[in-house]
């Protein structure tokens, strides 16, 4: 019969072998979410509508033909508008490249050296999982030729291009001949295949698991805002685009036309692109918290920081060629009527925006 003490010893084997594999089936689901915003198929079936039709016939319209100060600042504002959309797809796969890659810290030898690895580790049995017997024959089948091949190739093609490699690391550098063995030792390494204890391999999940879950959340927030951006920019760049497409060229009227839909786009773009936080934090509210201080997160406030930014310099070009338009442009008295109320509607948004972006919470 076991003693109380193995069969407890059993029981909590048993436990972290059972958490383990719950925690690996959570990694897949993280992934999977990851994999999604990977494809960025709301953002990357869009762009292409604005970038190839509305916003190149906008800017071939403002920059075919002499040259003015008005036409200028409505081709910075256009730019910046599109410039927006692109950049905040770039910090997208930024986050999304750093979410799957991880540093990897080697010592070996009195020399360490930091390497790139994949977010998934290398996974190898626990070193308290087997007796004595097990472990022998463990070992030596690890150093079977049939296994060794599987991650270094018999050829001495193969073995010079893994040690160029493993040569661009200091802590994996050997100034004597490597064998086989230390090839495969050096790969797992580079793949963060370590043997650990049981309970050293809970730890570490748990751990990897707290990254995972906090890259991940600012994954989601930047892709929602480079979205909202993307699906605001679209119809303003269309309705831009309308006024391009007068047959007989760009005239004054037309060109008012871009300057109040830019100047009108760029508040919208801050409303918009602060909104997600705004909602996680009138989340947190609605579960009892009498404040919020989700706005002092710099990781998930970054984006909208930088979008806030880079709309409000196309908002200065957009209203600035709009004011060149009035003033040395005659306006008729329904046209005066309509750009005034679009300029003041303009100027209301913004200041609506910049309070939300930059208010109390």
């Amino acid at each position: 019969m076991p003693t109380e003490d193995a069969i407890d010893a059993a029981e909590e084997r048993a436990a972290m072998r059972a958490f383990l594999q719950r925690c690996e089936v959570r990694l897949s689901t993280i992934h999977r979410v990851a994999t999604a915003l990977l494809s960025g198929a709301g953002i990357l079936v869009l762009l292409p509508y604005v970038q190839r039709d509305a916003v190149v016939s906008v800017l071939w319209a403002l920059l075919h033909g002499p040259l003015s100060a008005s036409r200028l600042l409505l081709a910075a504002a256009v730019v910046d508008s599109i410039a927006l959309a692109l950049t905040l797809l770039w910090l997208v796969i930024q986050q999304l490249t750093r979410f799957y890659f991880h540093a990897n810290h080697i010592r070996l030898g009195g020399t360490e050296t930091f390497t790139p690895r994949f977010t998934l580790t290398g996974i190898r049995l626990p070193l308290d999982e087997l007796g004595p017997e097990a472990t022998a024959e463990y070992e030596a089948l690890r150093g079977a030729a049939a296994n060794v091949e599987l991650l270094v190739p018999s050829n001495k093609r193969g073995r010079e291009r893994i040690d160029r490699q493993l040569s661009a690391y200091p802590a994996l550098r050997s100034t004597a001949e490597r064998s086989d063995g230390d090839r495969v030792d050096a790969l797992l390494e580079l793949a963060a295949a370590r043997r650990r204890s049981l309970v050293e391999e809970v730890v570490k999940i748990e751990h990897g698991m707290a990254r995972h879950m906090l890259r991940l959340q600012v994954v989601v927030l930047r892709y929602v805002k480079a979205l909202l951006v993307v699906v605001i920019t679209v119809p303003a760049s269309f309705v831009a685009a309308t006024a391009a497409s007068d047959p007989t060229g760009l005239s004054v009227p037309d060109q008012r036309w871009i300057a109040l839909t830019m100047a009108l786009w760029a508040p919208i773009t801050i409303l918009v692109v602060t909104s997600p936080v705004r909602w996680i934090e009138g989340l947190l509210r609605a579960e009892g918290a009498a404040a919020s201080t989700v706005r002092d997160d710099p990781e998930l406030t970054r984006v909208e920081d930088l979008a806030a930014y880079m709309a409000l310099g196309g908002w200065v070009a957009a209203f600035a060629g709009l004011l060149v338009l009035l003033v040395h442009h005659p306006v008729t008295g329904g046209a005066a009527v309509g750009c005034s109320a679009g300029a003041l509607g303009s100027v209301a948004l913004l200041a609506a925006a910049l309070w939300r972006w930059r208010g109390p919470s």
